[in-house]
């Protein structure tokens, strides 16, 4: 089930990895991973694995950058540039589907 919230309130459904829509910013669980996206599946900001948090180390735009601060979890994060966070998925949904 996705909640419908406002991007303010994100946070609390990201430290309990829900899935939520807001404005341009969502989440979604992908073959394993919790993942939160900034307007689109091109971006992910952060990915919940295996008991670890990566967070994306790519500036974008000003508004992507007040999504990340919104949505960041509670936790340590390893930061990584957006091109591994998608590695990582592209992994996942691979190995879901082999």
């Amino acid at each position: 089930m996705k909640f419908n919230t406002s991007n303010k309130a994100c946070r609390a459904f990201v430290n309990e990895k829900k899935t939520f829509k807001a404005s341009h910013l969502f989440s979604e669980w992908v073959n394993g991973l919790y993942v939160v996206f900034s307007y689109g599946h091109h971006f992910p900001l952060y990915i919940y694995m295996a008991g670890i948090w990566y967070g994306n180390s790519n500036k974008y735009s000003v508004s992507t950058s007040r999504h990340a601060s919104q949505a960041r979890p509670d936790a340590d994060i390893q930061w990584l540039p957006t091109d591994e966070l998608q590695i990582i998925i592209s992994n996942a949904s691979s190995e879901e589907v082999a």
